[in-house]
């Protein structure tokens, strides 16, 4: 069992992270082919993916351990963006990267050879790594990526729902079964292995969920200093239904773009950041805003120079239905 000890400052911190990532989701992917999932609905994916994985990543699969299919933290940082994420992996401090690989490594008879090579520093070690993460992020995942694109938003928007309706315990409560609060502050989650107490101090917390890691949380370092916690997403990834033909039910009603912005939204997005994520101008991604506003789908507050928008109980709904 693990026990979150929150402070005022912490509950008043959670929140989700504002996207995927491709890392982690990617580094999820081969944690099921090293390890299985007690899931079956993962079960024929995972075959999939091992028959079709490209060779450049098999070298990857040497740094998760084979019993439960994890490894270091430092593959795997939640960036939403691939590129900024497979840097800061590659520029991760070598002291660092030791020191994770002996504390994944522990209990085992030795280190696998690319484990050692890499707390070495070894350059050519680091290039393979190179080569290997940028072939998960850019060859494997790309297919799928909608689909794990459109799983985390539908998860996002019904614990939202959960939040707004229910209150902020009830929809931390619900992130996996058998989880539950103690006195008010303490909120008890499943844990393989020998119970802990973490205090979280004031960090916060930033919640992750996953469509492809089925087992109890999973936590870390977060780089803006909260505590990172991944969760398994209400469906895993083989059940989200791939993307339909001019956008699916959501598309049909709404159009296309305007679909996507409410997707988007389940998270707030300034203007700018709307028209960045869609590749169209400002003025088009306000227009949207104001037709998904005017039909009380979307909310816009003033940040200073900015127009923030996010979806309102109505989007939020819509978006959980389709």
């Amino acid at each position: 069992m693990l026990r979150l000890h929150f402070t005022p400052d912490d509950l008043l911190r959670v929140r989700f992270a504002p996207a995927p990532s491709p890392l982690l989701e990617g580094v999820l992917a081969l944690t099921l082919v090293r390890a299985g999932s007690p899931d079956p609905a993962l079960t024929r994916w995972r075959h999939r993916i091992e028959v079709d994985l490209p060779s450049p990543v098999h070298g990857l699969l040497e740094l998760l351990r084979p019993d439960d299919g994890l490894g270091p933290v430092f593959l795997d940082p939640p960036i939403a963006d691939a590129d900024d994420a497979l840097a800061l992996v590659l520029t991760t401090p070598r002291a660092e990267v030791a020191e994770e690989l002996r504390y994944v490594w522990r209990g085992f008879a030795r280190r696998p050879p690319r484990a050692v090579a890499l707390a070495a520093g070894e350059a050519r070690a680091w290039r393979e790594l190179g080569v290997s993460l940028d072939t998960l992020v850019h060859r494997v995942l790309p297919p799928w990526w909608p689909r794990i694109q459109a799983g985390f938003a539908a998860d996002v928007a019904w614990r939202s729902q959960v939040l707004i309706t229910q209150g902020l315990q009830a929809m931390l409560a619900s992130l996996v079964p058998d989880a539950g609060w103690e006195s008010g502050t303490v909120l008890r989650l499943p844990r393989h292995g020998a119970a802990v107490d973490l205090r979280l101090t004031g960090r916060g917390l930033t919640l992750v969920p996953s469509l492809l890691w089925r087992g109890t949380p999973l936590r870390a370092a977060h780089p803006d200093g909260s505590l990172l916690m991944v969760y398994p997403a209400l469906t895993p990834l083989p059940l989200i239904p791939p993307p339909e033909a001019g956008g699916g039910p959501l598309a049909a009603l709404l159009g296309p773009t305007r679909a996507q912005v409410l997707q988007l939204l389940a998270r707030p997005q300034t203007t700018g950041g709307l028209a960045r994520h869609l590749g169209i101008s400002a003025a088009t991604a306000s227009d949207h805003a104001k037709t998904l506003r005017a039909a009380g789908l979307v909310a816009t507050a003033r940040d200073g120079k900015y127009a923030r928008h996010t979806c309102t109980t109505l989007g939020a709904r819509l978006l959980a239905g389709s």
